[in-house]
């Protein structure tokens, strides 16, 4: 079953499950602690992360639009989201960089929001 969220041009689809734990047991090598700590700081930071990047797409702030990308693309992997939104975050941040078409930035954020909550929710349980 896969998920759709309505956007003005598209339906955003969403996997049934987002997440994967593969790469974060393979540098952990299985340590349960580690896993569980890394768990808790990404169910922790992202929630502000996703609203920051939200405020800055309200407010046209393509600096810090493309800051935040950069940021969370280089934590995604962690929790395997980069196989899910890695793609639009690479996006939003070119984007940004060069300072334009703030819609298609935002019609991007509409999936990035969507699977962290979704990874959210599943690493929550």
């Amino acid at each position: 079953m896969l998920y759709l969220l309505h956007t003005k041009r598209h339906p955003t689809m969403l996997p049934p499950k987002v997440t994967d734990l593969t790469y974060l047991n393979e540098i952990s090598k299985g340590d349960a602690n580690f896993i569980k700590e890394m768990i808790g700081i990404f169910l922790s930071e992202t929630p502000e992360e996703i609203n920051q990047l939200e405020k800055a797409i309200a407010h046209t702030d393509f600096e810090r639009i493309r800051a935040i990308s950069h940021h969370m693309k280089s934590t995604i992997p962690f929790v395997g989201l980069d196989l899910i939104i890695g793609n639009e975050l690479v996006q939003i941040e070119d984007l940004s960089f060069n300072k334009k078409d703030i819609q298609t930035i935002s019609n991007f954020f509409i999936k990035v929001k969507a699977a962290f909550q979704q990874a959210h929710q599943e690493l929550s349980a």
